[in-house]
């Protein structure tokens, strides 16, 4: 009886992975923002725990992420037998080793509670009224600084109840993360450990109270005004992966769609036509070549206007595959020339590369369907007419951190950011 108890707690840390997943945005925007609370009770509730062993709290995190894993990144299995060429059993094993390195920072946790332990077990008394405040604020460390693949954070379901969020442009996503963990502990003293204790319900209720109150986010009144074209060809994985390896028909056919859709009457000339990620299939090289292929000139010259393009770029002339491009966006003046680059710098794991370092060099050999593209090195800040941008691919918009170190690196601040996203995806 006492096993089957024991694993009966274990799918509790299955389920709470799982619910953990299920509270941000699913299907349709379908989410279950309130999971985020409960996920966090279930999971933190064993370091209150004074005689768990180090054995079965890994164990439990392993769980935890597994059913994260299993809930939040079941199409890895489609994008690695699509994009990495990868089939059954082999691409569900991937899925399944992905448990091990997906959220780092939980096993940096478990490592600094144990250390505590055993050097200070004075502090994590359960009758310490200030323990709840110091294992939020030390995961919400953790959660911010320990790099991760998909930087899905305890704080990001908060999302569901924007533009209420008047806190965020002052702390970020750290005080919603902080929240999660902090109502989601006190939550479990309250219902298993009965603590009648008011004062963490005091913290809890005055903050929401005061994130409330504040009101909307309101977005800033400008006259300054530009006009955007935004051209979305529904281009499906087949047809585009055709193109991307070279076949001239199909390239041709996606080329002529944009093209097609980009030159379409207006009442208002566009300021900027922007195309999503990687849909020009060829292969430039900015460094060499500053004008683009003639069927962009012709097309750039007969709307007289700029474009934002996403494309490939030359990274090397190696005879392996292996970072021998760069994801790339290009703004295009109105004169068919490229006047500005930039080269992806996050790149997105299991279809631009893999998470295992120097490994990955072996692993392209094998797997001939993922891009392993190189890194960019540098922010780059757009300007056309009296316009300005910075852009960002795809899986990139995913980190605060990047995007704020993006804005402080350039002189000005931009107009606005452009995010290109492969649409084939969807």
């Amino acid at each position: 009886m006492k096993t089957l108890l024991e694993n009966k707690m274990k799918i509790i840390y299955l389920l709470a992975g799982g619910l953990y997943a299920l509270a941000f945005p699913f299907k349709d925007s379908f989410h279950l923002f309130p999971a985020i609370i409960l996920s966090a009770a279930i999971y933190f509730s064993q370091f209150f725990d004074k005689d768990v062993k180090l054995k079965s709290v890994l164990i439990n995190t392993l769980l935890f992420l597994w059913g994260y894993n299993l809930v939040g990144y079941y199409w890895l299995t489609f994008t690695l037998q699509v994009f990495g060429g990868l089939f059954p059993p082999f691409n569900i094993l991937m899925w399944q080793l992905f448990t091990l390195i997906i959220a780092p920072q939980f096993y940096l946790f478990v490592l600094i509670y144990f250390f505590i332990k055993k050097k200070f077990p004075a502090l994590l008394s359960i009758k310490n009224r200030f323990l709840p405040i110091a294992m939020a604020t030390l995961w919400v460390v953790l959660e911010y600084y320990t790099p991760q693949q998909f930087p899905a954070l305890f704080g990001h379901p908060w999302l569901a109840l924007a533009p209420k969020l008047k806190f965020a442009p002052i702390f970020g996503t750290p005080i919603f993360s902080f929240l999660s963990v902090y109502i989601g502990i006190c939550l479990y003293l309250l219902t298993i450990q009965k603590q009648r204790n008011k004062f963490p319900w005091l913290v809890i209720i005055s903050t929401l109270i005061i994130q409330f109150s504040l009101g909307d986010i309101q977005t800033p009144n400008s006259n300054d005004k530009t006009r955007l074209r935004l051209v979305q060809a529904n281009i499906g994985n087949d047809l585009k992966l055709k193109s991307e390896n070279g076949i001239q028909l199909a390239s041709n056919q996606v080329v002529n769609v944009f093209k097609d859709m980009s030159s379409k009457e207006y009442t208002e000339k566009p300021d900027l036509i922007i195309w999503p990620e990687t849909s020009y299939p060829r292969i430039l090289s900015t460094t060499q070549r500053k004008s683009v292929p003639y069927e962009l000139a012709s097309l750039v010259r007969k709307m007289e206007t700029n474009f934002f393009i996403g494309t490939y770029d030359l990274a090397s002339y190696r005879a392996d595959l292996f970072e021998q491009q760069y994801n790339t966006a290009i703004l295009i003046n109105d004169q068919g020339k490229i006047a500005q680059t930039y080269h992806k710098r996050i790149l997105i794991p299991f279809g631009e590369g893999l998470p295992f370092g120097p490994l990955n060099r072996y692993f392209a050999k094998v797997i001939k369907n993922i891009s392993f593209f190189a890194k960019g090195e540098n922010y780059t800040h757009f300007k056309y007419d009296n316009q300005s941008f910075m852009s960002l691919i795809c899986y990139e918009v995913l980190f605060p951190r990047y995007v704020m170190d993006y804005l402080n690196s350039l002189e000005e601040r931009p107009r606005y950011i452009i995010n290109l996203t492969n649409d084939s995806w969807y």
